[in-house]
């Protein structure tokens, strides 16, 4: 029987909130955060809680930045909104456009805009397959994707999403995405295996599994240089250039997904500087902006914005757009943000507060209950026997005022980069008392 909600339990729960079960949130309201200072939030009953995964991995700069609140304003005085259709666009987004051209790594050189990293994963994929279909191979429509993966929650990128929660009574197009391992040593090696053994099996199954499903079918493969969501898991040794030699060969084209790693998190600019991956595509958003305003992009590079574009003058346009892709106060928000990051020395940065983290969460590698603490730039995380230690572990830490991302057996830790180094000191001390 479905449950009849008092008109104050309907005001409360206007909001269907999302990854959040609708029942619960009706017997328990969603805790309210108000207001935001550096790396710290505040809620509804003036508790003050440091988030130690920058939200959802995003506020890069803290929860109030005031450089990206001027620029935000400024842009809105002058002009708040236009598009970037029909021959139009503003002089701010072509402005970032430049700068991020002249940012990205390798041979990546052109970019299309969005709102998220949904729908930047989503025309991720519909480039991939117009690009091959350019090239002659209209039957390349499929996608490789990895267990554990998380590449948004629209349709193909929740398919994309190698994630049950994600799955589950939606009715994704599943036949369009090909499965494969994901790259966690700890938890998918046999016995006895090296992680460099572990590598080299990975990517001969996947081009086993190319092989058995038809090179021809498929279009591209997604990947994130490191598994955010899906517990923070790091690549061993020798995968990327294993996988790398596989797809080129078999003619298929590689979308990196840096939504949550672009833009300092694994060390470098990008995850792919990280891990010498050269992609035909890769997604941005997240940190493109701290997460201030919602703005994200598909970077490409030539050879298939050629293919792309050849093909949209057969059909005399690109048939794709989206409102509020490129928004000019966005574009002015990430052009401040991208200038934020030149001025702190992002990846100088990101050394000196990656070496705090990883010094601070050390002790807990000894720990009965942890099976391992993972780590590269500025993220980490922290890997319990079981989830209900995780879930317990998660708990206290917010009793001590401090939120980390339980994901299953794991917990994240994704600070901003505006903290400092005895905010680092803070955060790790509250994990390891947590742990007991």
């Amino acid at each position: 029987m479905t449950a009849i909600l008092h008109p104050e339990a309907l005001a409360m729960n206007a909001h269907l909130h999302p990854f959040t079960d609708p029942r619960t949130a009706e017997a328990t309201p969603p805790r309210e955060i108000v207001s935001g200072d550096g790396i710290r939030v505040t809620d509804s009953e003036g508790n003050v809680f440091i988030d130690a995964v920058a939200g959802l991995w995003c506020a890069s700069l803290g929860f109030a930045p005031e450089r990206l609140a001027r620029a935000a304003t400024a842009q809105m005085e002058k002009l708040a909104y236009y598009h970037s259709f029909k021959g139009r666009t503003t002089d701010v987004t072509a402005r970032l456009s430049e700068v991020l051209s002249a940012r990205l790594p390798g041979a990546l050189e052109h970019l299309a805009y969005g709102t998220g990293g949904s729908d930047a994963v989503e025309l991720a994929v519909k480039l991939a397959r117009y690009a091959q279909a350019a090239r002659g191979h209209e039957g390349r429509v499929r996608i490789i994707a990895r267990t554990g993966a998380y590449h948004g929650s629209g349709s193909m990128s929740a398919a994309l999403t190698g994630l049950q929660y994600v799955h589950d009574g939606w009715h994704l197009p599943q036949p369009d995405v090909i499965r494969v391992g994901r790259p966690h040593w700890v938890d998918e090696a046999r016995p006895g295996e090296s992680e460099r053994a572990f590598a080299d099996r990975l990517v001969a199954e996947l081009e086993e599994t190319i092989l058995a499903e038809g090179p021809e079918t498929i279009a591209a493969m997604i990947g994130e240089p490191v598994q955010g969501a899906g517990g923070v898991l790091i690549p061993p040794e020798g995968y990327w250039a294993g996988v790398q030699e596989v797809l080129k060969r078999h003619g298929i084209l590689l979308i990196a997904d840096e939504v949550i790693t672009g833009f300092g998190r694994t060390g470098r600019w990008f995850g792919c500087e990280t891990y010498g991956i050269e992609p035909d595509f890769m997604t941005l958003a997240k940190q493109l902006t701290g997460a201030v305003f919602p703005l994200s992009a598909v970077a490409m590079t030539g050879a298939v914005r050629e293919d792309i574009a050849d093909r949209a003058h057969g059909f005399g346009l690109l048939g794709h757009g989206l409102t509020y892709g490129g928004h000019p106060v966005g574009a002015a928000v990430a052009l401040e943000t991208l200038a934020i990051y030149e001025e702190m020395g992002l990846e100088a940065r990101v050394a000196e507060l990656g070496e705090r983290l990883a010094a601070g969460l050390a002790p807990l590698r000894q720990h009965p209950h942890v099976r391992e603490v993972r780590h590269v730039g500025f993220v980490a995380a922290v890997q319990f026997d079981t989830p209900e230690t995780g879930a317990e572990v998660a708990a206290r830490a917010e009793a001590r005022g401090v939120f980390f991302r339980h994901i299953g057996t794991t917990l994240a830790v994704c600070p901003p980069y505006v903290a400092t180094p005895e905010d680092v000191d803070e955060i790790c001390a509250v994990m390891v008392a947590a742990a007991g």
